[in-house]
């Protein structure tokens, strides 16, 4: 049967400022959630924490965009909303940019990844259904594409490339222009590779501009590997309302890379736009699943869930914390190491964003301001 699974993640509302949503906000997710199993809505479904974002992730046969799971999502959020007000807290409803989404909630604020699978124990190609979910706090939606292109680019970071069979078939990468405005319409360009592997890496440099949206196998082209919630909430506000911590899905094994491949690239602690105030430039720290952002600099951090399918859509009985392991302790001690490091540098240079990204903070009135004092010298 077809399977669609989704990942809607919104932040609205947490302790103390941008640390972790509060017990309450999170049963009152979890109890609609339960309603909504129960009422066979969806499959199944797990409601997680990232940092100050809220998580719901759900399997469901109503397929990618389905109306009536993205309104679920919409109103879970707004009854956490409500619990974070009644306790006063920071921030409450931030990521709900909208009074009320037409359709499905991409566009409105919450990050959306979702990917419709043929779920088949008989099948061939994927006899088990096994996929990863990552969710990022504190960073733009181009967090994913230094790891995402490490591995299905690089075979310096992925061995599967050079050794598998289906692997070397290649892969489709959509990348999508996030700064694209003026109708409907998203605007992506869809790279094969690696035959442009290079046209695809141009593009990638520039993560506050162009995302990895999807990827699509080569040896089967309708099978969807990756989604990435590639959006930007400032260009979707008008104005700087928090950093737009992107979800991704990735589907492993098989046909696809394995999911110590997938993972790989995150022991670097990659550089991304984020971190306090959404305007500095940091490395990405890996973290266990339901880790509050308590450390200096408001770090961005990612966490990663492995799930596997049984044949009816069920994924939540069990799954596997895989930034929680001891394994990345090594990592989370470079990546603190690295940032010490870099923020002695302060406002100067490139541990700030870019213009593009600044001008959606006071920076920009304050740059105004002072234009307006300069003056020409008269040359002597």
């Amino acid at each position: 049967m077809k399977v669609t699974l989704s990942v809607i993640k919104a932040d609205v509302g947490s302790i103390g400022g941008h640390t972790r949503p509060s017990a309450r906000m999170l049963e009152s997710v979890r109890a609609r959630l339960a309603d909504a199993i129960h009422g066979r809505l969806v499959l199944d479904g797990l409601v997680t924490h990232t940092g100050d974002d809220i998580a719901i992730i759900t399997s469901h046969t109503r397929g990618v965009g389905a109306r009536e799971v993205h309104r679920f999502a919409w109103e879970s959020f707004l009854a956490a909303t409500d619990e974070a007000r009644a306790a006063g807290l920071y921030g409450a409803g931030q990521d709900l940019l909208v009074d009320a989404p037409s359709g499905n909630v991409r566009g409105a604020g919450p990050a959306v990844a979702e990917i419709e699978v043929e779920r088949d124990p008989a099948s061939r190609d994927r006899p088990a259904e096994a996929f990863l979910v990552f969710a990022g706090d504190k960073c733009s939606p181009g967090a994913y594409n230094y790891p995402l292109y490490a591995v299905f680019c690089d075979p310096m970071h992925n061995g599967g490339l050079l050794l598998s069979p289906k692997l070397r078939r290649g892969f489709t990468l959509t990348i999508v222009d996030m700064d694209h405005r003026g109708d409907a319409a998203d605007r992506v360009i869809a790279l094969d590779v690696p035959e442009r592997v290079w046209d695809a890496a141009c593009l990638l440099q520039n993560p506050d501009r162009f995302a990895i949206e999807a990827i699509h196998s080569r040896l089967k082209p309708d099978e969807q590997i990756a989604a990435v919630s590639a959006t930007r909430l400032h260009n979707i506000a008008g104005t700087y309302t928090g950093k737009d911590d992107p979800v991704a899905l990735v589907r492993t094994q098989g046909i696809f890379p394995a999911p110590e491949e997938v993972i790989e690239p995150y022991t670097l602690g990659h550089f991304v736009t984020g971190d306090c105030r959404g305007s500095h430039v940091m490395p990405l720290m890996p973290v266990p699943i339901g880790a509050a952002v308590a450390g200096p600099y408001c770090l961005p951090v990612v966490s990663c869930l492995a799930f596997s399918m049984a044949a009816d859509g069920r994924f939540s009985a069990e799954y596997v914390d895989v930034f929680g392991d001891r394994a990345w302790d090594a990592t989370r001690l470079k990546v603190q190491q690295k940032a010490d490091e870099w923020r002695r540098q302060g406002f100067v240079g490139p541990t700030m964003a870019s213009h593009a990204e600044l001008a959606y903070t006071g920076l920009v009135d304050a740059l105004a301001a002072l234009d307006r004092e300069f003056a020409l010298r008269p040359e002597r």
